[in-house]
């Protein structure tokens, strides 16, 4: 007895012991998977830190780099604060030393002649011979939110554009230079010349028609159709529908006139702001960039600083190497520094996006008009379809029998024996489908008299009920054969209905032929119109 109290104790507390360690491993892992992320945090922390204070280091190295270009960096906060005094119509800064073999210094100078209607054709010809490309750029977006677009050259714009790629993919100045001539910044003569660039570089088999047809509704009616002409509707209404998309895109008023939100954005700063407080933000004395709200990335505002962000040559990509560095010292999101030559995207994609812009009437106006010769063949091809003549007659499937339709109505013969074969075999009761129910009434009537008269009353209850059962089964044949009446009669109904409603349809399409081709006519010459002016 007391061996087994003893053995009985030890287990209880060998129990007690083994729920105590694993409450204890639990914890532990617990713990260490704690500790595992406050050390993942932990370096993580330390890691970001690390390349934090390498970049900090880096920059400093080249903040000294660029101590040799303090006049080119004066030069580009100079090249903004004249841009800023002219949208705000202030008086323009004193230049400072010109920067030898940097574009941007006699750029300008030039734009600060073109601005005051005194071109200085020397400093333009010094300009494009340093850099004929961002002299381009640099002029033409310019005037173009300075409201000078008349003084644009297309020679300018010729070189800024450029050629798109050969796979369609353009860059992102040639995508602010076409926004900026879409919203009038080029004048008509500048927006001709990104159209053709654009038209050379789309697909001509791109699925415009169908895009265009998106934006259109048809004011056809939707009345009642033949299944023979449903070709030849579908296809007047896409004509209308591409009409409607065409009259809606063009006839927005807001597209006639340049885009107001292209002018360069006025300064918020005053004549009274020290130099000192400029120059003493962040980069400023690095990169020339203002301090002011940055525009919207896409527009030419944006292009521009972007542009005079850049720097000189020898300082380019010091300088892009700094903008890197200070993303990753200030934690903000690292990325490759902007340039004017990053994808923006293909003709195609850009075009099938402006044309949805139903809220931007400058880029879906202009997107219509390099897609516009492109989509006019395929609006002819489908005006061919609309105009197909119409059938004289048409055919209605009844079961094994065809019925032939025409604009008087259906053939009188046909449809008697369609009709007969529908209500021929409806509603009548064969010698087999009596059999059951007379079967049991005789039966049962047996079973009641002869059996319940002479053996037991119980055989009268056995033969009534046997009866009953014969009566009920002959009820639901009645009301089956109904129902099959019932059911012949409605599909002679429908069948009367297809008839006169396809006749109906066909005397219509056939008696608005004369009308259906002059609006078709109608609708392909206005089109062709708008398309081709």
């Amino acid at each position: 007895m007391n061996d087994w109290w003893t053995d009985r104790k030890q287990n209880q507390q060998l129990s007690n012991l083994e729920s105590e360690m694993s409450y204890a491993r639990q914890e532990a892992s617990s713990l260490r998977s704690q500790l595992s992320r406050v050390q993942g945090s932990l370096q993580s922390r330390v890691d970001s830190m690390s390349r934090a204070f390498d970049a900090f280091v880096e920059l400093s190295d080249l903040r000294h780099e660029t101590a040799g270009f303090v006049d080119a960096a004066e030069l580009r906060r100079y090249a903004t604060r004249v841009l800023s005094a002219m949208a705000s119509s202030a008086e323009i800064p004193e230049a400072g030393a010109p920067v030898a073999r940097y574009w941007l210094s006699p750029a300008t100078q030039a734009l600060i002649s073109l601005h005051a209607s005194t071109p200085d054709e020397q400093a333009i010809s010094t300009a494009m011979e340093l850099d004929q490309r961002r002299t381009s750029i640099y002029l033409s977006l310019a005037l173009a939110v300075l409201g000078q677009r008349h003084q644009v050259q297309n020679e300018w714009l010729d070189v800024a554009f450029g050629v798109p790629a050969a796979d369609g993919t353009l860059t992102r100045v040639q995508r602010v230079l076409w926004t900026t001539a879409a919203r009038g910044g080029f004048g008509a003569d500048g927006l001709e010349l990104v159209v053709k660039r654009l038209q050379s570089a789309a697909s001509p088999d791109g699925g415009w028609l169908s895009r265009l047809e998106n934006r259109g509704s048809s004011s056809r009616s939707n009345g009642p159709r033949l299944k023979a002409t449903e070709q030849q509707d579908e296809a007047a209404n896409r004509l209308s529908r591409v009409r409607d998309a065409v009259e809606t895109i063009l006839g927005n008023t807001e597209a006639r006139e340049p885009d107001p939100d292209l002018n360069y954005p006025e300064t918020r700063k005053t004549d009274s702001t020290p130099d000192d407080a400029k120059s003493s933000r962040r980069g400023a004395k690095s990169s020339g960039r203002d301090a002011d709200d940055e525009p919207p990335a896409d527009s030419a505002a944006a292009m521009l600083r972007l542009l005079i962000s850049e720097g000189s040559e020898p300082e380019r990509e010091t300088l892009a190497r700094i903008a890197v560095l200070r993303a990753r010292v200030t934690g903000a999101a690292e990325a490759a520094a902007q340039t004017l030559d990053d994808p923006a995207g293909t003709v195609d994609a850009l075009l099938t996006e402006d044309l949805g812009l139903s809220a931007d009437p400058h880029l879906s106006t202009a997107a219509l008009r390099v897609v516009g010769p492109l989509v006019l063949p395929a609006v002819e091809t489908v005006a061919q379809t609309a105009e197909l003549p119409g059938p004289s007659e048409v055919s209605i499937e009844s079961g094994a029998h065809t019925i032939t339709i025409r604009a008087d109505g259906p053939d009188q013969l046909e449809l008697g024996k369609a009709t007969s074969a529908l209500t021929a075999s409806a509603g009548v009761m064969t010698a087999g489908q009596r059999a059951t129910p007379i079967g049991l009434l005789v039966g049962g009537a047996v079973v009641a008299i002869g059996l319940g008269l002479l053996l037991h009353w119980f055989w009268i209850v056995v033969g009534l009920v046997v009866m009953a059962f014969g009566l009920n089964s002959y009820v639901k044949l009645r009301h089956a054969i109904n129902d099959d009446k019932t059911r012949a009669a409605g599909e002679v109904a429908n069948l009367n209905e297809r008839c006169a409603t396809a006749a109906t349809a066909l005397a219509n399409y056939l008696n608005n032929a004369d009308t259906r081709k002059a609006t078709i006519t109608d609708d392909l010459a206005t089109i062709r119109q708008q398309l081709t002016t």
